[in-house]
């Protein structure tokens, strides 16, 4: 049952990171909302001996190298996007 609440929050997280990743390039730091929040909490785990670098690295590499290449994937997705916008509208 645990198992199957934290694959919903994680999933429903994901879906709500890239989200915000694929807002205008005005709202840059929407972003960076998750990936702050996922570092702050390993941090906080990190200094209550709850994780362990040497033994949990997995688990804190590749959540925190996906939110960053999500965010870096939807802001040039995002900026492609406003471009392709402002050239149609030069030529009109």
């Amino acid at each position: 049952m645990n198992t199957v609440i934290t694959l919903i929050a994680a999933i429903i997280i994901i879906i709500f990171h890239v989200w915000l990743c694929r807002r205008s390039p005005k709202f840059w730091y929407l972003g960076g909302i998750i990936p702050l929040l996922w570092i702050a909490l390993l941090i906080f785990l990190f200094s209550n001996g709850k994780i362990n670098f040497g033994e949990d690295w997995k688990m804190i590499v590749f959540p925190t190298l996906i939110f960053i290449l999500f965010w870096i994937e939807g802001q040039m997705a995002a900026r492609k996007k406003e471009i392709e916008k402002m050239k149609a509208k030069d030529i009109n």
